[in-house]
């Protein structure tokens, strides 16, 4: 059976990495339906985007270790296998504990796509890392952003059940898809000292500095999605349109990626803490409390985090010299930034309850905080 080409390749990734992120987003409008449904209180909703994040969080080392053993193609393909099977059985779910058990898998299946996805876009094309990364990013804003107003539009009308059904047929279809017609993998090198390899990324200070010192961007960029439709409730928003503003931050990723394209071909180590400042000093600047203002860092937020993550993630494709490691390397990055960035929400969120002005310009300021951990490598991948 013929492959698909190069282009061919890659707008079926980004259609993947659209449907992943809609898996991820769609299940925010149906929180309460869920909830209600297994006759569990409101205040469990929460639970369930967490038992989502703890699936991706445990398994973004293994996915990228098994990157290395069987291919960047056949992890990624796998993982958004898992994701879509899971999505499917969840609406079957007996009870809210096993609901909770598919969004664990969704998750996991989420880990094992992510940083493989990055490492197919490698692998298809690696003189243009930067572009396809972005590109990448900019799929998951959009098609997170379609699957929050496609999903509160429709559970209007039909039971969250039929809704989470569909995306997930519709992903499985486009994974099966994707088994027949996407290239493999280039052929696996010798693996002899496999595992000494694996550490020897575990331990790479490089890597380790680089992933830390935008691990408080990732709990800003995280914990911003989080809490902007609860801030627009205190700013006295209706829920219709704070359910806009949220969707701002997603499509705004298109504007993100037109940036990009625009500041790629300059010095990378001087965008980089620019961008950071000008973020950090406009969440900060939320103290204010203007209503209007959250339009703003709405759409400014979702724009420069496709720049921002496309940044630091092709520091990784450079930083790697085997290019079988690099979805391994990523998926590193990811656990520590993920780790770090879901502390620096849970005390945002103490902070918030108490003053949900000044909390802002303790989130500003942490994201500064982290940087300079990685400036050597940054200048020198530059």
């Amino acid at each position: 059976m013929k492959r698909l080409g190069v282009g061919g390749s890659l707008a079926l990734m980004l259609i993947l990495r659209a449907l992943y992120s809609m898996n991820w987003y769609n299940v925010s409008p149906l929180l309460f339906r869920i909830t209600d449904f297994y006759n569990v209180t409101g205040s469990f909703s929460g639970i369930i985007l967490s038992a989502f994040l703890i699936g991706t969080a445990i398994f973004q080392v293994p996915s990228g270790i098994l990157a290395a053993r069987i291919g960047s193609r056949n992890t990624a393909l796998s993982g958004m296998l898992i994701m879509s099977v899971s999505v499917i059985l969840s609406i079957f779910s007996p009870d809210f504990l096993v609901f909770l058990f598919s969004r664990f898998f969704v998750g996991l299946g989420s880990a094992f796509f992510f940083s493989s996805g990055i490492g197919v876009l490698n692998d298809l094309d690696n003189s243009n890392s930067s572009r396809n990364i972005a590109s990448f990013n900019t799929a998951f804003s959009v098609g997170g952003g379609a699957g929050v107003i496609s999903y509160s539009i429709g559970v209007l009308y039909v039971p969250w059940q039929v809704l989470l059904f569909l995306g997930g047929i519709v992903t499985l279809i486009f994974t099966v898809v994707a088994f027949f017609f996407l290239p493999s993998s280039p052929a696996q090198s010798e693996k002899r000292d496999f595992m000494k390899n694996v550490k020897g990324r575990l331990t790479s200070k490089p890597l380790i500095l680089l992933s830390l010192s935008l691990a408080g961007y990732w709990g800003l960029n995280f914990t911003f999605e989080e809490y902007e439709k609860p801030f627009a409730g205190v700013l006295n928003f209706l829920p219709s349109t704070a359910g806009i503003i949220g969707s701002l931050t997603l499509f705004a990723g298109i504007l993100g990626l037109l940036i990009f394209k625009r500041l790629s071909f300059r010095k990378p180590s001087l965008i980089l803490p620019l961008l950071l400042l000008v973020v950090s000093a406009s969440i900060a600047f939320q103290v204010s409390g203007i209503p209007d203002y959250l339009f703003y860092t709405s759409i400014m937020g979702g724009a420069l985090s496709v720049i921002l993550f496309s940044l630091e993630y092709s520091y990784v494709v450079k930083l790697e010299l085997e290019q079988r490691f690099v979805p391994l390397g990523i998926s590193i990055m990811n656990a520590i930034q993920i780790a770090v960035g879901s502390g620096i929400t849970f005390v945002f969120g103490y902070f918030f309850s108490s003053n949900p002005y000044l909390s802002w310009v303790m989130l500003g300021m942490i994201s500064l905080l982290f940087y300079p951990l990685g400036l050597t490598t940054i200048r020198r991948l530059s």
